[in-house]
C-alpha cells in the first residue's frame, strides 16, 4: 500500500481548530512513493544491472494557494535530503506561489521509449495534480539532461491529446538535453573508438546497448524508429513533430565549453548535446515559433574555475526562469 508522508518544512505552534485566530499556512513537501522490485539490465551479457527505484512523486506546495506547477520528470526518485541542483528552483517558485512537482517512474535510467512508458508519468502526474487541485492551472515542464528529453517526450504525448487528464504544458524549459538519438548513437560510437576516458567509454557501452535494445538496432538498421522516438533529428527532421511545438514557449539552456569537452572527454561539437539544442531552436524559428529561446552561457556553471563539467543545471538562473514561467501563464 502506498505511503503518503507529509513533511512540514517550517514548524510553528499547533493551534486548535476551534481557536478564533488563524494559523499562518506554511510550505509543505508531500512524498508519495512505492518501491519497485526488479532491476534494469544495461549490458548484453546481463552483467551490468541496477535495481529499480521508487515510483511516485515529491510535491512542494507554497504557503498560499498555488497558481501553477513546475514539473520535473525523472527516472529514479529524487532524494529530498540530497543537494540536487534542480532543487534550487524550489525557493523562488514557492515565493511566487508556484508548486514544484518531481515525478519518478522508478527506472534509474529512463528514456520513455514507448507510450506505455509515458502513460506511467501521465498517471502519476494526473493523480497528483488532481488531488491537490492543480490540474486546471498552468503547467510548466522542465528537465536536465535525459530529464529534458523526458520533458519533450511527455509534452509531445500531451500535444497529441494522449494524456488521460488532458494535460498540456504552457511552457517548457530544458537544460543540455540530448534530443537527436541518431546523433547520440554516433556520439557513443566515437567515444568507444577514442577510448579516452573510462566514464565516457562506460556510458557509451550501456547507452548503445539500451538504444539498440529499445529502438530495434542501430540507426542504420532502424532509422524510422529513431526518428519517431527522437524529439528532433537533424538529418531527417520530422516537420510534423516540430510543428506540434510551433506556439509553445520553450527555453533551452546550454554551456558549450568545447575546450573542457576536448580536454576531459575528447568530444567535439558533433558529440555534445549543444548541437541538438541549436538545431532544434533553429527549426522552431523557421516554422514561426517566436517563443523559443536558446540561452547560451559562458563560464556560468558552478565551480567552472575548478574544472567542473558544463553538463549541469547550475547554468540556469532559477529566479529568472520562474519569472519567465510567470510571463507565460
Amino acid at each position: 500500500m502506498k505511503k503518503l508522508i507529509i513533511i512540514l518544512l517550517s514548524f510553528s505552534t499547533i493551534t486548535s481548530c476551534t481557536q478564533n485566530s488563524l494559523q499562518e499556512a506554511k510550505p509543505i513537501v508531500i512524498e508519495h512513493y512505492v518501491q519497485l522490485s526488479g532491476e534494469q539490465i544495461l549490458s548484453e551479457s546481463d552483467s551490468f544491472t541496477i535495481p529499480l527505484s521508487k515510483q511516485g512523486y515529491t510535491l512542494h506546495l507554497p504557503e498560499s494557494k498555488a497558481i501553477a506547477t513546475i514539473i520535473f520528470p525523472s527516472g529514479s526518485a529524487l532524494d529530498t535530503t540530497r543537494n540536487i541542483d534542480e532543487f534550487e528552483i524550489i525557493e523562488p517558485a514557492l515565493a511566487s506561489n508556484i508548486a514544484v512537482l518531481f515525478v519518478s517512474t522508478g527506472k534509474v535510467i529512463e528514456f520513455l521509449f514507448t507510450d506505455e512508458d509515458i502513460k506511467i508519468i501521465d498517471e502519476i502526474l494526473g493523480n497528483a495534480l488532481t488531488e491537490y487541485n492543480l490540474i486546471n492551472k498552468p503547467i510548466f515542464i522542465a528537465g536536465m539532461s535525459l530529464g529534458g528529453t523526458m520533458a519533450m517526450r511527455y509534452s509531445e504525448f500531451c500535444f497529441l491529446n494522449k494524456s488521460s487528464f488532458g494535460i498540456k504544458p504552457d511552457a517548457i524549459a530544458i537544460c543540455d538535453a540530448p534530443l537527436d538519438m541518431v546523433r547520440m548513437w554516433h556520439e557513443q560510437e566515437q567515444a568507444i573508438i577514442n577510448n579516452y576516458h573510462p566514464n565516457a567509454v562506460g556510458e557509451a557501452k550501456w547507452v548503445m546497448h539500451y538504444l539498440r535494445t529499445h529502438l530495434g538496432g542501430s540507426p542504420e538498421e532502424s532509422i524510422q524508429t529513431y526518428i519517431d522516438y527522437s524529439p528532433f533529428v537533424y538529418q531527417k527532421e520530422d516537420k510534423v513533430k516540430t510543428s506540434l511545438f510551433k506556439n509553445t514557449p520553450i527555453r533551452m539552456y546550454h554551456e558549450p565549453d568545447i575546450n573542457w569537452w576536448i580536454e576531459n572527454r575528447a568530444k567535439n561539437y558533433n558529440t555534445i548535446n549543444s548541437i541538438d539544442l541549436a538545431g532544434y531552436y533553429n527549426s522552431l524559428r523557421l516554422i514561426g515559433n517566436k517563443e523559443a529561446e536558446l540561452i547560451t552561457t559562458y563560464q556560468k556553471r558552478k565551480d567552472y574555475e575548478k574544472g567542473s563539467s558544463p553538463h549541469t543545471w547550475t547554468i540556469v538562473e532559477n529566479k529568472k526562469l520562474v519569472e519567465w514561467f510567470l510571463e507565460k501563464m
